[in-house]
């Protein structure tokens, strides 16, 4: 168990790039930025074929590898080709994404490698199926709060509706696996208690994944990762800093009183279950439904604009922008050059 992968799940502006920074602040534990190959090549696989054929596989990973290489988050290293066609356990993707991890793993020096792509909540089953002993961390964070960060940030929807289906849809699978799951597979881990008693808390964590507790862990915002995560961008800045222990129910204040509604018609059954009071009665929200949980045109013109406002904000302000650019331009290509070279 000592040397099983890390996983963290959950929803987006949830907290996870400062438990990433946390957790690769311990000396066994190497958490590089993700460059969420299994989110984007999973629509893409069609395109490939058969991937018990050489030629395919080899297509695949090569693509996969330059997807890592064109991360705006920069990778210390470049993964080998040739080793992630011999290590892969099986012609899948997520062989390949699991021989990359590898490699970064045995660059660092540490013992095991976590993932913070909070998309393979959608995956746990084809982990396990390949680690058995894997350790899920579900971290979970007001989703009022979550929607009021995702506004601001380069990665996400912007208009409350959007987010709140989201986050109702992940807080669902995630509820569901802890269900599934055996207490010392996954752990549920709220943002709210990382952040008020964030040394207990990451003992508590230290403790489920069979790590020694270390001090350092909570002086992550002193070393070279953190530092260079806060400049990269303006949606990562707060991860130059240390604990933030009253960033939490801002909602009531960022929000307006629909959006707090509408949030909460979406998603209260999810809200509740995990301990995050409603601001609206239950029968005043089953009245409303109806009402509030249809998408609109508004919504999607809504989404739209603030898209264009933050490109603008980042552009002007993200050293990392040509980056993504550069990274979002390959994925656009590959859909296309993959569909004219399938047969080929």
């Amino acid at each position: 168990m000592s040397s099983s992968p890390i996983f963290i799940i959950g929803t987006e502006r949830s907290g996870t790039n400062l438990l990433r920074l946390i957790l690769n602040s311990h000396p066994d534990v190497a958490v590089p930025h993700p460059p969420h190959i299994v989110k984007l090549f999973t629509p893409l696989l069609p395109l490939y074929g058969d991937l018990a054929n050489d030629r395919n596989f080899i297509r695949l990973i090569s693509d996969v590898c330059r997807l890592v290489e064109l991360h705006p988050y920069p990778w210390e290293i470049r993964p080998d080709r040739g080793r992630v066609f011999r290590e892969a356990a099986a012609r899948e993707l997520i062989c390949i994404y699991f021989a990359i991890y590898d490699q970064y793993l045995e660059y660092s020096g540490k013992k095991r490698w976590c993932c913070k792509s909070t998309f393979m909540i959608d995956h746990i089953a084809d982990i396990l199926r390949f680690y058995p002993d894997a350790r899920f961390i579900f971290m979970v964070r007001d989703g009022r709060d979550v929607a009021v960060s995702a506004k601001s940030s380069i990665f996400n929807h912007y208009h409350v509706f959007y987010s709140a289906r989201r986050w109702q849809r992940e807080q669902r699978l995630g509820l569901d696996w802890l269900k599934k799951l055996l207490p010392e597979q996954i752990r549920l881990l709220r943002y709210e208690e990382l952040t008020t008693a964030p040394e207990k808390t990451v003992s508590a964590l230290c403790e489920f994944l069979a790590l020694p507790y270390d001090a350092r862990m909570l002086e992550y915002h002193r070393m070279g990762e953190a530092k260079k995560s806060g400049s990269l961008s303006v949606s990562w800045e707060n991860t130059s800093k240390p604990v933030m222990s009253q960033n939490r129910e801002r909602f009531r204040t960022a929000l307006s009183t629909h959006e707090i509604r509408l949030f909460e018609a979406v998603a209260g059954d999810e809200l509740q279950e995990l301990d995050y009071a409603p601001a609206n009665s239950a029968e005043y929200l089953l009245q409303m439904n109806d009402k509030l949980t249809v998408e609109k045109t508004e919504y999607q013109l809504f989404e739209l604009s603030m898209k264009m406002k933050t490109e603008l904000r980042h552009l002007l302000r993200d050293k990392n922008s040509a980056a993504r650019i550069k990274k979002n331009l390959y994925m656009a290509y590959l859909a296309n050059i993959r569909k004219l070279t399938r047969y080929l």
